[in-house]
C-alpha cells in the first residue's frame, strides 16, 4: 500500500511538472476542442479550396432547412464557435471553417488574407459542399468577411449576423484600436505575460481556462507572430466598410458587447444606420466575443432573427 501511495505521489508530481510546459497546455486545449466537437455532433474534414485544404467542422449536412456558416475572428479558430453552435436547432446545416492563416487550415505567405479573398474562399467552399445560399455569421474579422460576402455574393447570401465586427472606423476608438493606429498590435505576442494582458481584454466574462492551457495558447501566438502580422496587414487596410455599408441589401443582425475592449461599441450605431435592413442588439456586461461569453443567449437571439 505504501509503495502504491508513493507511486501515486510521484506520478502526480510528474503530471504537475509536465503541466508547466506550454506544449502540454496546447495538447490539452486541442483535445478538449476535438472532444467537444464530437460530443456536439460535428464532424471534421478538409475541403480542397484552390491551393489550400480548408479544415471545417460540419453538422447535419443532409436534409437541413438552411445552412449557417460561422466565421471566427483574427487569430482565432473554429473551436470558439462550438458552444454557440451546440445551442442551435439541429434543423440547421452548420459549417465552421478555419479561415486561411488560422487553425488547421494553416498559413502560407503567398495567400491573400484580405476580407474579399476570404469571402471568395467561402463562396468556393459553398460550391464544393453544394450549398446554393447560406446565412453568414461572423465575429470581429469574421464579421468584416461576412459583410464583404454579402456585398460580393448577394444571391448566395440569405442573411448575415455580425458579432462585434471589424471594418468601420468608430467615433470613440478603444485603446486597442489606438494601438493599431500607432503601428502597435496587442495580438502580436512575445511572452505569456503579454498573452495574459491580451486575453484579459478579449472578454468581459471569459469561460474558465486553466493557467497551463493559457500558457500553451501564449506559445502558439508567439510561434505565429509573423504570420499574424502579415494577416493583419491584409485585412485591416483593405475592403473596409465605412462608405459601403449601404451596399449590404440582405437582412442583417448586429450584436455587440458593450464592454468590448478590442473593437469599440461606438461603431455599432454606424452599422445599424448604414444597413437598411438591420437590427441591433447590445449585450450588457459582455466583451468582444458574445458567442463565447454567453453562448446560449447569443444563440437564442440569432435564432429569433433567423426565424423572423
Amino acid at each position: 500500500m505504501k509503495k502504491f501511495l508513493v507511486t501515486l505521489l510521484v506520478l502526480g508530481f510528474a503530471a504537475w511538472l509536465a503541466s508547466l510546459h506550454p506544449r502540454v497546455g496546447l495538447a490539452f486545449y486541442d483535445a478538449v476542442g476535438a472532444a467537444e466537437a464530437k460530443l456536439y455532433g460535428f464532424e471534421k474534414s478538409f475541403v480542397r479550396i484552390d491551393d489550400m485544404e480548408m479544415a471545417i467542422y460540419e453538422r447535419n449536412a443532409h436534409n437541413a432547412d438552411e445552412t449557417l456558416i460561422l466565421l471566427h475572428g483574427y487569430t482565432a479558430s473554429k473551436e470558439l464557435w462550438l458552444r454557440f453552435a451546440n445551442q442551435l436547432n439541429e434543423r440547421y446545416h452548420v459549417v465552421i471553417p478555419d479561415l486561411a492563416g488560422h487553425g488547421e487550415t494553416g498559413y502560407f505567405s503567398g495567400w491573400s488574407y484580405r476580407a474579399s479573398a476570404q469571402a471568395d474562399r467561402i463562396a468556393q467552399l459553398m460550391n464544393t459542399l453544394d450549398v446554393e445560399q447560406a446565412t453568414i455569421i461572423g465575429n470581429s474579422m469574421g464579421g468584416l468577411i461576412a459583410a464583404n460576402f454579402a456585398i460580393m455574393y448577394p444571391l448566395k447570401t440569405h442573411k448575415i449576423v455580425v458579432f462585434n465586427p471589424a471594418g468601420v472606423m468608430p467615433p470613440e476608438p478603444t485603446e486597442t484600436e489606438q494601438m493599431f493606429s500607432r503601428g502597435e498590435s496587442l495580438f502580436e505576442i512575445d511572452s505569456a505575460d503579454e498573452f495574459a494582458d491580451f486575453y484579459d481584454r478579449t472578454m468581459a466574462q471569459p469561460p474558465f481556462v486553466p493557467q497551463f492551457v493559457l500558457r500553451g495558447m501564449a506559445e502558439r501566438y508567439r510561434e505565429r507572430k509573423a504570420n499574424y502580422a502579415h494577416i493583419a496587414q491584409d485585412f485591416r487596410f483593405h475592403d473596409q466598410l465605412d462608405n459601403r455599408l449601404g451596399l449590404i441589401r440582405v437582412p442583417t443582425l448586429i450584436i455587440w458587447g458593450d464592454q468590448d475592449r478590442i473593437l469599440s461599441p461606438s461603431a455599432a450605431p454606424l452599422w445599424h444606420q448604414g444597413i437598411r435592413q438591420s437590427e441591433l442588439t447590445i449585450f450588457n456586461g459582455i466583451g468582444h466575443m458574445p458567442m463565447v461569453e454567453v453562448p446560449q443567449q447569443a444563440a437564442q437571439r440569432v435564432t429569433e432573427f433567423l426565424e423572423h
